[in-house]
């Protein structure tokens, strides 16, 4: 398992909402786990991936086309989503 913590100092949920709307409905390939919010002065997000590859994927083809689609149409600044860190999960998957 692979985690991905984004955090983004300054953004506001409608700003998360933009880049969300852009990711689609469907669920990436390879994501176990997705939990966002709201921390002290802008938006945090966790992710849990069954390994490094699908996030970095994810990230390539669909986050970062979101996140330009949003900067294009609807004024996001990009910049505000660029911190990221990772780790590794270990353990077991949670049965649903």
């Amino acid at each position: 398992m692979y985690g991905v913590v984004q955090q983004m100092p300054g953004v506001s949920e409608p700003e998360y909402r933009m880049v969300e709307r852009h990711l689609g409905p469907d669920r990436p390939p390879g994501l176990v786990a997705h939990v966002s919010g709201p921390y002290d002065d802008g938006w945090r997000v966790l992710n849990i991936w069954v390994d490094e590859a699908a996030f970095r994927r994810f990230q390539s083809e669909r986050l970062m086309k979101a996140a330009g689609l949003a900067a294009q149409e609807e004024g996001f600044d990009p910049g505000k989503a660029a911190g990221f860190s990772s780790f590794t999960v270990v353990g077991e998957e949670m049965p649903f």
